[in-house]
């Protein structure tokens, strides 16, 4: 559980959180909490120090970057911690969703675009010689 300390107008709320949650749904009930009309916030963390741990991303001081916003919290090393923040009202601004990668079923063999023009169906894949083995002007003598 991570435990963060959010200021809004010189009013303090604390609120604790699930590290299996994402930045944008601590975002959206943070929203919730102080029952904001806005869409969107950022978070400014006031650590004094950067937070740092093996393997994991480092929580700078400041603005944390909106492209987080998809990670989960474990992504960092926060776990059992006070976090401060300060919470910063965002307009004209809509979270990015996540499409789902959609593959398509593709029945044939794979053939790169430069073979594709050049084999037809029922053509045969051998091509007849161009020359004569008993020709003097395609093989001259060695001499």
């Amino acid at each position: 559980m991570i435990s963060f300390q959010v200021f809004y107008n010189d009013e303090i709320k604390t609120i604790n959180y699930n590290n299996n949650e994402t930045i944008l749904s601590l975002k959206k009930h943070i929203i919730n909490v102080f029952k904001l009309e806005c869409e969107y916030i950022d978070l400014d963390f006031k650590n004094e120090t950067t937070i740092r741990g093996m393997g994991k991303f480092n929580l700078d001081r400041g603005i944390i970057l909106r492209t987080f916003d998809n990670y989960k919290l474990e992504r960092w090393n926060l776990d059992e911690k006070d976090i401060q923040c300060k919470l910063i009202e965002v307009d004209n601004y809509e979270p990015e969703k996540v499409m789902p990668i959609i593959k398509k079923a593709n029945p044939s063999i794979y053939r790169p675009p430069s073979k594709s023009l050049e084999i037809k169906s029922g053509d045969d894949y051998v091509k007849p010689a161009m020359y004569s083995l008993d020709s003097e002007t395609d093989f001259p003598t060695l001499s």
